[in-house]
């Protein structure tokens, strides 16, 4: 039954194909779907089920939807062109007032610097001021709170319910969030490229093969994921001394006295968007030279003689953006680079992470958003470092995606030492964490 309102179009029988490894694949097959003015459809699915597929399509030029919109992609680098945060929004905006737009999406103080500099929540939040400052009727917004801390992400929410309360303005979100798809009106289920439920979000959120997907209100991941190991021993695999790192905006950086890692240890480090989570994991991973202090891996004093150090082959880092692992161009040769992932074949490796066999020759760029992340957190996974470094390993991921991971950290060696950096502090803890908040170490300028 469709629900009240006029109806912008209607998908009736719609398959989506694409071209990936030299054969055609089927994303989206036989959608019926109405899109109402005025409602907030949440579609929500399993990592690889359409969720962004079905976005994409509908912003592009092939797209039914006769209306003024704009889309969020769920990586904000995708979308941002201009030299400057002041640009990038007043691109195309003539009369736009760029400077205060930025102060009301937390973005004060950065409108000169190049925004592929910003934290990922902060580009986040810019691409939304860009695509509400175009003025759309319709917005199409793909897991627009996954990269946000949780006081942005409500603010992110409040400020989306605002805009749909304003005449002609229509919603959709991709999401594996509840929250988000409670706060909907209508709920479309993606499974397996096609439609599982659709509905009114209040009769369908507690259905259960949305809970099964979603979770209940709190994160209950299985007993084997619970199990936690810190074990201290008398050298540290990790070592860090004054390190201070600076960034341009509100907050100056961060400041660490004294940091260890020992083997075995799992530190969770979480904070607000732009505290230098990111940046703590790249310094560490021999990726971005600190600007003081010292850092050492192992017996490896790093950035003594070179800006980036990369050659140690003691710690591999899980980039927040999964596809900046990717070189190859399959799935099965991207698995096959590493020599310690040589016991595995391409089918083994992607059903210990949960995904199925016939995407291993699929383009890695090709894959969900989810997908992407479980790849590259298998590859680091299993690389046999003795130091991992993940940034936000489950952004995005849906629950059954976070159960995985929660399972695959408890099946590493005991002394394999792990630094997690997330907003989600619940997970933090179901991993077995101890938690660093740089929010506590800022630097004092």
């Amino acid at each position: 039954m469709i629900p009240e309102g006029s109806l912008l179009l209607e998908l009736k029988n719609w398959s989506l194909m694409r071209r990936s490894g030299g054969r055609e694949i089927c994303l989206l097959e036989n959608i019926d779907l109405p899109v109402i003015s005025g409602r907030w459809l949440a579609v929500v699915g399993a990592n690889g089920s359409g969720k962004s597929s079905l976005l994409k399509f509908l912003a592009s030029e092939d797209s039914p939807l006769q209306q003024d919109s704009a889309i969020m992609f769920q990586d904000p680098d995708d979308q941002i062109i201009a030299s400057t945060a002041l640009r990038e929004l007043s691109l195309g905006r003539p009369g736009v007032d760029a400077p205060i737009i930025l102060e009301e999406y937390g973005l004060h103080g950065l409108g000169d610097l190049d925004p592929r500099l910003l934290s990922a929540g902060q580009k986040q939040r810019l691409v939304l001021a860009v695509a509400l400052a175009g003025l759309p009727n319709v917005l199409l917004a793909d897991e627009p709170t996954a990269l946000q801390d949780p006081r942005q992400t409500v603010w992110i929410l409040n400020r989306l319910k605002n805009w749909l309360s304003e005449p002609d303005h229509t919603l959709i979100t991709a999401t594996c969030d509840r929250r988000e798809a409670a706060m909907a009106d209508d709920i479309l289920l993606l499974e397996n490229g096609k439609v599982g439920l659709f509905g009114p979000a209040r009769k369908l959120i507690n259905h259960p093969r949305v809970m099964a997907l979603l979770g209940d209100d709190k994160f209950s991941p299985s007993e084997k994921a619970k199990a936690t190991r810190i074990a201290r021993e008398n050298h540290p695999i990790l070592q860090a001394r004054d390190l201070s790192c600076h960034f341009h905006g509100p907050k100056p950086g961060f400041f660490l006295e004294q940091w260890s890692v020992y083997p075995g240890e799992r530190l969770g480090v979480t904070g607000s968007n732009g505290c230098g989570k990111s940046t703590l994991l790249a310094s560490c991973a021999g990726a971005r030279k600190p600007h003081s202090g010292s850092i050492q891996l192992g017996q490896n004093n790093l950035y003594s003689r070179h800006a980036l150090d990369l050659d140690h082959g003691m710690a591999m880092l899980a980039p927040q953006f999964p596809e900046y692992l990717f070189t190859r161009e399959s799935v099965a040769l991207e698995i096959a680079v590493d020599p310690a992932l040589k016991a595995f074949t391409a089918e083994d490796f992607l059903k210990k992470l949960g995904m199925g066999p016939e995407l291993a020759q699929r383009n890695p760029h090709s894959l969900s958003s989810g997908q992407r992340r479980r790849l590259a957190l298998g590859m680091v996974l299993f690389s046999t470092r003795p130091l991992l470094l993940l940034d936000e390993p489950t952004a995005a991921l849906d629950l059954e995606g976070r159960r995985r991971i929660l399972e695959l950290l408890a099946e590493l060696p005991s002394d394999v030492a792990l630094v997690l950096a997330s907003h989600d502090e619940n997970f933090l803890r179901e991993a077995g964490c101890t938690i660093l908040n740089l929010d506590n170490h800022p630097l004092v300028s």
